[in-house]
């Protein structure tokens, strides 16, 4: 089927400026070209959808999300507890809700390998609704490390070998690793490494002779170090948490220096303060005293800005799943980038398709608008270049060629 979406104007994903009175077209699941208005004549032949003071960019691209988890308060306990048949049904549910917020492609960064691989293929199959999806299956931590209840435990390098190349044998399309123990995961110390550099570069390494690319959490200064040393592709939150429990932060820019220098890609999860502040759900006094991106996010933003200064490339993760991070509140991402960082809107937008398209490896089939791509495209309702928050307002969805939503209203 051909379509001709139209707008005011339209953010390719790799150019500067938006094109004005903007034409998108689309062919099945292609795009066939990104145009202007004028050259597509008075009738054009086939589907219009006309979006007046709109924006055409290209669908978002969440780089991580668990979604079996149900980011409800209640979080870890359900996903402790909860069948393999109630998980399936919230994964469901997550992904639809993740797509109708515009969101084209996820990746799943730690979900059961039952449920990850399950979905993806249902997906895939047109069984049910959802995302492009690239998935992890379970991650890979240390006995009693962050999300063991759902990873594989591996305390040795040569057991992180093993159940690297597990992950791929199943099909993961990227292997994700714990660094360092996290919030999500009593007991697990989020201050404290737990693989050396020396394992995390064999998983480095064992992961490129396989083809795929390694993401690691990683909270504390310890587990960063680790990770940039070894090389690990997409280091996720690079929090800077101080070893010391009176202190916050313990950044090293002499660190976020090698980042940039080998290119690896940081996922800073940077809007789960932002959403608890937006929706107005407080904080309690036991997060305040244990959580510091919760209680000092002046200074949390002070260090990402430093980092993107710097040249640390920077991709759009939401942590979907956790308590209180909904699937559909993507959106929230680049507005913290934009509000909190202080980087433009255009550079924010950017960060959410192309530069995680290219941290995914996906960058020639999406990520921006340019013919032969896939046909994943949005429109905003309004002009996200004068104000990020039009982002939260989606009018038009196009995933791989299907509409999903028209006019505000959804479809599927």
């Amino acid at each position: 089927m051909r379509r001709f979406l139209l707008a005011d104007q339209l953010i390719d994903g790799f150019n500067d400026k938006p094109i004005k009175n903007a034409a998108l077209i689309l062919q099945d699941e292609k795009i066939e070209a990104v145009t202007t208005q004028d050259q597509i004549g008075r009738d054009p032949d086939g589907e219009i959808i006309n979006v007046a003071g709109g924006t055409i960019m290209p669908g978002f691209i969440e780089m991580h999300a668990h979604m079996h988890c149900s980011a409800e308060p209640e979080a870890f306990d359900q996903v402790t507890s909860e069948s393999h048949e109630e998980l399936l049904m919230r994964s469901v549910e997550a992904m639809r809700n993740t797509l109708i917020s515009g969101v084209t492609t996820v990746r799943d960064l730690g979900s059961k390998n039952e449920i990850a691989f399950a979905v993806k293929k249902a997906v895939e199959d047109r069984k049910i609704n959802g995302p492009r999806l690239l998935v992890t299956g379970t991650p890979i931590t240390t006995t009693a490390g962050h999300c063991n209840f759902f990873g594989t435990e591996a305390d040795t390098a040569e057991n992180v070998i093993s159940a690297l190349r597990n992950q791929v044998k199943l099909g993961a399309d990227y292997i994700k690793i714990m660094s360092t123990g996290g919030v999500f995961t009593p007991r697990s110390n989020v201050r404290a490494a737990q693989y050396t550099t020396d394992v995390l570069r064999l998983a480095v390494e064992d992961a490129e002779r396989l083809g795929v690319r390694v993401a690691a959490h990683c909270h504390a200064t310890e587990g960063v170090i680790n990770c940039a040393e070894a090389g690990i592709h997409n280091l996720i939150h690079s929090t800077w948490l101080s070893a010391d429990q009176t202190q916050n932060w313990d950044y090293r820019p002499e660190i976020a220096d090698m980042i940039a220098e080998k290119e690896l890609w940081v996922d800073p999860t940077i809007a789960i303060a932002t959403i608890r502040t937006e929706k107005g759900i407080p904080f309690t006094e036991e997060e305040l005293l244990t959580s510091a991106v919760l209680s000092d996010m002046e200074g949390r933003f002070a260090i990402l800005k430093d980092m993107w200064d710097r040249g640390v490339k920077f991709v759009a993760g939401l942590d979907t799943g956790m308590s209180y991070v909904e699937f559909g509140d993507f959106a929230y991402t680049p507005q913290s980038m934009v509000e909190g960082m202080g980087i433009s809107e255009m550079e924010a937008i950017i960060c959410s398709t192309l530069s995680s398209a290219q941290c995914l490896g996906i960058d020639e089939i999406t990520g921006t608008l340019e013919t032969n791509k896939s046909a994943d495209a949005i429109i905003v309702a309004g002009d996200p270049l004068k104000d990020i928050r039009k982002l939260h307002d989606i009018d038009t969805i196009i995933s791989q060629g299907y509409l999903i939503k028209r006019a505000g209203k959804v479809l599927i």
